[in-house]
C-alpha cells in the first residue's frame, strides 16, 4: 500500500533534536526507533504541566503493536530507550507504571505529581496481542484527530453500526478542518447527519444548514 502524502492541514508536533543526531547513530533496532517516535507522539498529545504516557496507554497502543507484530516486542524496545536515556521511567502514585522525555524539568518534577523514580519496576505480562490491521477509519481518526483509546475505539465501533463508513470518515475529515479534534465534535456532525441530512448529499433527507456550535 503506498501513502497517498500529508494533506493541507496534516498535523506537526516536536521531536527533541538529538533524536536526529547522535541518538539515531545509538539506536540499533528498528523497533525501538518506531516505539520512541510514536512514545514521543503519545506524549505530546498530553496535557497539563508534566507529560507522560502509562504502561497500559503503550501496550493498547494498536499501531505501535501492529508496527511491531507483537507485545514483546514493544516491551524489549520501551526498555532499550529508558536504558539508553530517552525515557525515564517512573511509577504515579496508584502503583502503576509512566513514561516521560528524559528531561531536567521531567526529572526535577516528577515527584511533585504523585509520581516517583522506580527503575526497578519490571513491565507486566502483555494484556492482549493485536490480531489484524487496524481499519482505515480507525488510522485515519489517529492521524488527524489524536490517540485510540479503547472508549474512543468502542464508540467508533459503535457509529460503524450505525452510519455509513463514508460518514465516518467524511465526518473526521470535516472535524480536522474545522480544528475541533475530538469524537464528540464528530459525533455530533454524524448525528445532525442522520437527523437533517447531508448538505449537497442524495441521501434521502432533507438538508438544512446548522451553525457549527451544534456539532458540540
Amino acid at each position: 500500500m503506498s501513502f497517498d502524502g500529508f494533506p493541507p492541514d496534516v498535523r506537526y508536533f516536536p521531536i527533541p533534536a538529538p533524536i536526529f543526531g547522535p541518538l539515531l547513530e545509538e539506536i540499533d533496532t528498528l523497533a525501538e526507533l518506531k516505539t520512541v517516535i510514536r512514545v514521543l507522539w503519545m506524549i505530546q498529545q498530553k496535557k497539563g504541566p508534566i507529560k507522560f504516557v502509562t504502561q497500559n496507554e503503550i501496550l493498547a497502543d494498536r499501531t505501535l503493536i501492529n508496527a511491531l507484530g507483537k507485545t514483546e516486542l514493544v516491551i524489549s524496545s520501551i526498555q532499550a530507550a529508558v536504558s539508553r536515556g530517552i525515557f525515564i521511567k517512573t511509577q504515579h502514585e496508584n502503583g502503576s507504571p509512566v513514561y516521560a522525555t528524559n528531561s531536567d524539568f521531567n526529572r526535577r518534577s516528577a515527584g511533585n505529581f504523585g509520581i516517583s523514580p522506580d527503575d526497578s519496576y519490571t513491565l507486566e505480562p502483555e494484556p492482549w496481542e493485536a490480531a489484524e490491521i487496524l481499519p482505515s477509519i480507525y488510522s485515519l481518526y489517529e492521524q488527524n484527530i489524536g490517540i485510540l483509546t479503547p472508549i474512543i475505539g468502542e464508540q467508533i465501533g459503535e457509529a460503524e453500526d450505525k452510519y455509513p463508513a463514508v460518514w465516518i470518515t467524511d465526518a473526521i475529515k470535516e472535524s480536522a478542518s474545522q480544528n475541533k479534534r475530538s469524537w464528540a465534535y464528530i459525533s455530533g456532525i454524524l448525528e445532525r447527519w442522520h437527523r437533517e441530512g447531508r448538505e449537497g448529499k442524495d441521501d434521502g433527507k432533507p438538508s438544512r444548514r446548522t451553525s457549527k456550535s451544534r456539532y458540540i
